[in-house]
């Protein structure tokens, strides 16, 4: 199936829905005290300049807009500082270049730190005050950005992972944004707190200035501040639960939504390990003692960033090594003055509505390709050792290869989904309900269109689907994407995910006294899902417990 025939019928299913979701804000045109329409959708002025967008179906796209000055030089490491103004009209035809990363999947290697742009999609129609969405990619803090293609997809084909166009058409403004990455965005050196610098989380702050920018610029595109929701994918789920914590980015957001990940079940930042790492980073490049942080400032971005492939179907271990920095425990002051997990247990939190959710076989990903994964029974009993020590005959009983058709590749991949993503989204579930936010929760249920066999449902397989945009997909899975673009978008307009015409009821994710739950299923029965790997998820929790 070509990406014209999936964007064509994807876009028909949407027409037939529009009315009975979200709408194009047909409301709020005939509201007496509805503010003035906008000339033009495709022209923009903000206090920086102007703007000119592209019409591509029934939405405008804006592309590569500045909202932070390049952290180059003396800048690099240090918060995000507000754009310059420009002169003239601003018209990009194409997405900013990704920031500093190596070649994975996912995004091409990148060395150009001059990369902190968001990108706007608005309805074609001079309504204001439009819900608003901002999307966060994934990639481990380590690759990736707004301008992915859906991997594996032929190159000519351009299929953009994260289109804003579908949810545009479906009266939402849709952002994307870059973020610093890797050491040139989490990195924790002890001398930055010295010159007054954020020490660590560099990525996240960029974020929320990401959102504050949002917050000052986006009524020009026809969005309502008052209704921004944060929404992303792995580390991007990881960063919207991050932002749910952290008091700089209250008030920012009044939505939020993390597909594929928490925050929860992370330990504190161990500044022993950190600060041995980050020195050990710089001998390595010679880089020590008093002058260390000037030196690595000075050194080229390939000195600094790997440029060594991350390929993520060839095992977690690879995986672990290629992202090294990742976000910290930064203090008081900081992004993140606890970890999240005493933030929720103390109700300091954003009081948003949440939707959390993951997919069937997340770890697939990871373990499609790896050939050093156990093949006998004997070798499945020394990995679960290996990882969980005494701890393992408990793990080897929940997950007896048995169940998986003597399958021990499924079976050890089941294990690594449950004990990671799966019942680490649920454990951020948990203790949101329990901070009194309204949550939802989903499973999704549908193989990889990629490569279905080899990738099954694995991670990062529902994004397209969430866009409304699946790629090489069956009439059945592509009405399953046009129901969760409009789920996520009408989530976005009002809080709850429900709309007419939806072809399931999603429930309230509420824990009752048995500790038995419920959550929607995302394939074409759409059915509703109780108790999901609700006894693997208490034994992970035992195990949490015990480290």
């Amino acid at each position: 199936m070509s990406n014209r025939s999936n964007h064509a019928r994807s876009a028909a299913l949407l027409s037939m829905m529009a009315l009975a979701a979200i709408g194009c804000g047909d409301d709020e045109k005939t509201a007496n005290n509805s503010p003035a329409p906008l000339e033009d959708p495709t022209k923009v002025t903000l206090a920086d300049g102007k703007l000119e967008g592209d019409v591509v179906g029934g939405s405008v796209q804006f592309l590569k807009i500045p909202y932070a000055k390049p952290p180059t030089g003396d800048l690099r490491w240090k918060a995000p500082q507000k754009n310059d103004a420009w002169s003239g009209v601003r018209h990009e035809a194409g997405f900013a270049s990704p920031c500093p990363q190596p070649p994975s999947q996912q995004s091409p290697a990148s060395s150009d730190e001059d990369c902190l742009y968001v990108n706007v999609w608005r309805p074609n129609d001079t309504t204001p005050k439009k819900p608003v969405m901002v999307w966060i990619h994934g990639g481990g803090f380590t690759t990736g950005s707004a301008a992915d293609k859906v991997p594996l997809t032929p190159a000519d084909l351009n299929f953009l992972w994260y289109p804003g166009q579908f949810f545009a058409e479906r009266g939402v403004v849709l952002v994307s944004v870059n973020y610093r990455l890797g050491v040139l965005g989490f990195f924790a050196h002890p001398d930055l707190a010295a010159e007054g610098s954020p020490v660590g989380n560099q990525g996240l702050l960029d974020q929320q200035h990401a959102l504050r920018w949002v917050r000052d610029n986006i009524a020009a595109f026809g969005g309502d501040p008052a209704n921004v929701t944060i929404f992303g994918e792995s580390a991007g789920a990881g960063s919207v639960c991050m932002h749910t914590v952290s008091p700089g980015s209250r008030g920012l957001f009044h939505r939020a939504a993390s597909q594929s990940g928490g925050c929860t079940t992370s330990a504190a930042t161990d500044r022993a390990a950190l600060n041995t790492q980050i020195t050990d980073f710089g001998a390595q490049r010679n880089c020590t003692g008093a002058g260390s942080l000037a030196c690595l400032r000075g050194k080229a971005v390939t000195e600094l960033v790997s440029m060594d492939t991350v390929d993520r179907t060839m095992g977690m271990e690879g995986v672990r090594r290629a992202f090294s920095f990742g976000a910290v425990v930064d203090g008081p002051d900081g992004f993140l003055p606890e970890p999240a997990a005493a933030l929720f247990e103390r109700g300091e939190v954003a009081q948003v509505p949440y939707i959390l959710g993951t997919n069937n076989d997340e770890a697939q990903l990871y373990y499609s390709l790896d050939s050093t994964l156990p093949k006998t029974e004997e070798e499945y009993q020394a990995e679960l050792v290996e990882r969980y020590g005494a701890f393992a005959p408990r793990v080897a009983a929940m997950y007896p290869v048995s169940k998986f058709n003597g399958d021990y590749k499924k079976a050890i991949t089941r294990v690594a989904t449950d004990s990671g993503l799966v019942c680490g989204t649920l454990d951020t579930a948990r203790r949101a309900v329990k901070a009194n936010l309204p949550v939802y929760m989903y499973n999704f249920n549908i193989p990889w269109s990629i490569a279905r066999d080899l990738l099954g449902i694995s991670h990062a397989s529902e994004i397209s689907h969430v866009f409304g945009s699946p790629y090489n997909e069956t009439e059945e899975n592509v009405a399953v994407g046009v129901a969760m673009n409009t789920y996520w978008a009408t989530f976005a307009k009002t809080g709850d995910p429900n709309f007419d015409g939806a072809p399931a009821t999603w429930p309230r994710f509420m824990p009752d006294q048995n500790d038995d739950d419920q959550r929607i299923q995302f394939d074409p029965n759409f059915e509703t899902v109780n108790g999901f790997r609700k006894e693997e998820c208490k034994l992970w929790r035992e195990y949490a417990a015990q480290q």
